[in-house]
């Protein structure tokens, strides 16, 4: 179900999707480097699920270049699981 838009990709990656609270987080984690784990679910639900339906790969791609504590296995297993795409799909 996911689309392949490069424009909502780098809108999510910069923080300027325009609803402040997922860009707040992700120009916390170009800063810093970290985020909480309940804010990586908000930013992970929104581009895979919630307006965006950008593919969680992207997601990992962008968490393993910029997360100053990112492990391979953790970031694609919690992104999986947080997309609905392998695990609990009818939420």
């Amino acid at each position: 179900p996911w689309e392949d838009n490069d424009q909502f990709l780098t809108a999510w990656e910069q923080g300027r999707t325009g609803y402040p609270a997922v860009d707040a987080v992700m120009r916390q984690l170009h800063r810093w480097g970290w985020m909480h784990h309940l804010a990586r679910h908000l930013v992970a639900c929104f581009l895979t699920r919630g307006d965006l339906w950008v593919s969680w790969e992207r997601g990992v791609a962008v968490f393993d270049r910029l997360l100053i504590d990112a492990d391979w296995s953790l970031n694609n297993a919690n992104w999986m699981w947080l997309s609905a795409s392998a695990f609990f799909h009818q939420f």
